[in-house]
């Protein structure tokens, strides 16, 4: 049986040997790899989630508790319907009128708040108002808005944490690169982008799967996009890139 392209590439990332060959490819392949190594990572992350998401209704019930009066009063007039978008809404407001749930996500009308996950439920709009004297029912509607909404925000920080390893592989590929110009064993700079976005795969991993639990070991120095920067793995992958290079160069040598 033949063994997947993208299975020989993640296990050669840990083979310095192999950087010959990984260091040879169009650039652009090694992108789509850097892009298939995050989504595994990022499904891991998230199985690890999942346990964290069935207590996240106690968790806000019991952040809720400590506020000893929270009430929100204030008139709001309408004069006609909203729908967001106009043709097959997913939201819909009418303050003037009892309404149901059909084919939308919510509907906001005269008396309750209705909206579709698992099923269709509805809260009075009176209980919103009051959080401290309901706390159970608003905790229960915003944990299901929260888990609604997760699957938006993971794609979110797939694009943003993408991007930040785009800006690693361009920065530390193009620092190596210049290096490696003062030497005898100069790499072109496709090569050295290419040996960056597979000396990634340990680190992708790593801060991926670390963000379910928690990042305090890896050190965080800065934020880009929103997203982390870690003294640790920013290390590990220097060396990495370095083991990389070292490994392309003996490989080369062996060849001739």
């Amino acid at each position: 049986m033949q063994i997947p392209e993208f299975l020989k590439e993640v296990v050669w990332s840990f083979f310095p040997p192999r950087y010959k060959q990984l260091a040879d490819k169009p650039f652009r392949k090694s992108l789509t790899y850097l892009s298939k190594v995050l989504l595994i990572a990022f499904i891991l992350a998230g199985l690890l989630y999942i346990p964290k998401l069935f207590l996240l209704k106690n968790v806000m019930q019991e952040e809720f508790s400590k506020f000893s009066s929270f009430k929100l009063d204030g008139e709001v007039t309408q004069t006609d319907r909203i729908s967001i978008p106009h043709h097959n809404p997913w939201l819909v407001i009418d303050l003037n009128s009892n309404l149901t749930l059909t084919k939308e996500i919510f509907v906001i009308d005269k008396d309750d708040v209705h909206y579709r996950f698992l099923n269709t439920k509805s809260i009075p709009r009176e209980q919103l108002k009051d959080f401290s004297a309901n706390k159970a029912r608003v905790s229960g509607f915003l944990t299901t808005i929260l888990v609604m909404l997760f699957p938006g925000i993971a794609i979110l920080l797939y694009i943003r944490m993408w991007l930040k390893y785009l800006l690693m592989i361009f920065v530390f590929g193009t620092l190596f690169f210049i290096i490696m110009e003062l030497s005898k064993f100069r790499l072109k700079w496709k090569q050295m982008l290419n040996i960056a976005a597979h000396s990634l795969t340990l680190i992708i991993f790593i801060e991926v799967i670390s963000a379910a639990l928690t990042t305090a070991y890896l050190i965080p120095v800065m934020r880009f996009l929103g997203v982390s920067v870690y003294a640790v793995t920013t290390l590990i992958f220097a060396f990495l890139m370095a083991v990389g290079v070292v490994g392309y160069n003996v490989e080369a040598r062996r060849k001739k």
